[in-house]
């Protein structure tokens, strides 16, 4: 993060220029030094530019997520004037295995539940999409248009404590998704695909079995990644249809929704965003079987923010594990203050819309 955020130098900027403006005004009384006057009218008449400066340069400011940095770390935007946005948070998952938390998943879960709750009370977050998320017929419930505006009624403030205590390892099935649910009546959708969720799964099965030689291993690690890479493509192509289903019902108020899923994937949802549509390579490298599509969440105009919990962004090591790091370095700056804006769309090339 910059160490002097835009914000900061130009409060100091105006603080400068009101301290010229009192001593301008002491000439009469009192005699200056000629280029110290000079200095201040500069920089008096350079405000009152600024102050008029042409709607062109405003955006910047209206665009920044000023989300509380204790809560995490907004490391990406693109198209963030759209009335349609999604926020991307990736999470820590616990032991797929037995289920127990790492030693960063309860702060990092009230971390997350914060995140939501800011984005809720801010940003009129209206809608959760968690990853690996399933239900039947696709939603937890049913609700009528009247829960939208339930959605948007005061709620309590949970303290830490609680948070801490509801997220501990001993209440299985608890996540930040499910308090922001309970807390903040926010709907939860799912946007997964059974087939390719279970493929992932069996794939991973397979990894883990004892026994297998190094061949083996090495292409069932390749057929992991690639299943891997075509599960977040289609996560990310599912999420506009879901949203702009649940608002046309009037389940929700508006077209915005929050996304979390695993910090892993985070690196891949970015190359598709950044190269403005969906290419993944097979796992033998034949280019007939690569898969492109253009991306549904720009097609539609969505904005886009990638937010990477405080504890998270915090731990470097993690953060070049999982390839966030080239991210960060790509743009030099990783901070909500990076905006990029959106491009025409290509073409469309091919989509499949297909489990």
């Amino acid at each position: 993060m910059p160490l002097f955020p835009h914000h900061t130098l130009h409060h100091v900027y105006h603080c400068a220029a009101s301290a010229c403006i009192s001593t301008l005004n002491a000439v009469t009384q009192k005699s200056l030094p000629g280029i110290f006057i000079v200095i201040c009218t500069l920089l008096i008449l350079s405000i009152s530019g600024s102050s008029a400066a042409s709607p062109e340069q405003t955006p910047d400011l209206a665009g920044y997520l000023d989300i509380p940095p204790e809560y995490g770390d907004t490391i990406f935007r693109i198209n963030p004037y759209s009335s349609k946005q999604i926020y991307i948070v990736g999470i820590s998952h616990r032991d797929p295995n037995n289920g127990a938390d790492k030693s960063t998943t309860v702060q990092t879960q009230i971390e997350i539940f914060r995140i939501g709750e800011w984005l809720k009370e801010n940003k009129r977050l209206d809608l959760l999409l968690p990853e690996g998320y399933f239900t039947a017929g696709h939603t937890l419930s049913s609700p009528t248009p009247s829960a939208a505006h339930a959605s948007n009624q005061v709620h309590p403030v949970l303290d830490d404590a609680y948070l801490q205590k509801s997220l501990a390892a001993d209440s299985p099935g608890v996540n930040a998704e499910k308090l922001l649910m309970q807390h903040h009546n926010l709907p939860v959708r799912q946007v997964e695909g059974r087939k390719i969720y279970d493929a992932v799964r069996n794939s991973l099965d397979k990894l883990n079995t004892i026994g297998n030689g190094p061949d083996e291993m090495s292409g069932t690690r390749a057929e992991l990644i690639y299943l891997q890479q075509i599960r977040t493509a289609q996560l990310l192509q599912n999420i506009p249809e879901v949203v702009e289903y649940e608002y046309l019902r009037g389940a929700v108020g508006n077209c915005s929704a929050l996304f979390t899923i695993g910090l892993n994937h985070i690196k891949d949802i970015f190359r598709h965003i950044e190269n403005e549509g969906i290419s993944i390579e097979s796992p033998g490298g034949i280019k007939s079987d690569r898969l492109v599509a253009n991306l549904n969440l720009l097609q539609k105009g969505y904005g886009v923010t990638i937010i990477i919990p405080r504890t998270l962004a915090d731990d470097h090591k993690l953060l070049r594990l999982t390839k966030i790091d080239r991210i960060l370095l790509d743009h030099h700056r990783p901070s909500s203050a990076f905006i990029k804006q959106t491009r025409a769309p290509r073409q469309p090339l091919f989509v499949d819309n297909n489990e």
